[in-house]
């Protein structure tokens, strides 16, 4: 406890530069949560998306394409 009182400038730099820290960890940790990236968080469940599959004429060979009709 003395030695605090003895170098106040050593401590409040000291303790500046731990906030700072945890300030600059912290906006990181967000940063890294959102972008899914932490170690812990489990990848997404990965499931198959075919954009067209319910058009005719997009890949389904059950369906003939559409003819367009002469007016």
């Amino acid at each position: 406890m003395t030695r605090i009182r003895r170098y106040p400038l050593l401590a409040s730099a000291l303790a500046i530069a731990l906030v700072l820290t945890l300030v600059v960890g912290g906006y990181g940790m967000f940063l890294a949560s959102e972008a899914g990236r932490l170690p812990w968080q489990v990848d997404p469940t990965r499931i198959p998306v075919t954009p067209f599959s319910d058009f005719p004429g997009f890949g389904n060979p059950s369906t003939p394409p559409a003819t367009p009709g002469s007016s």
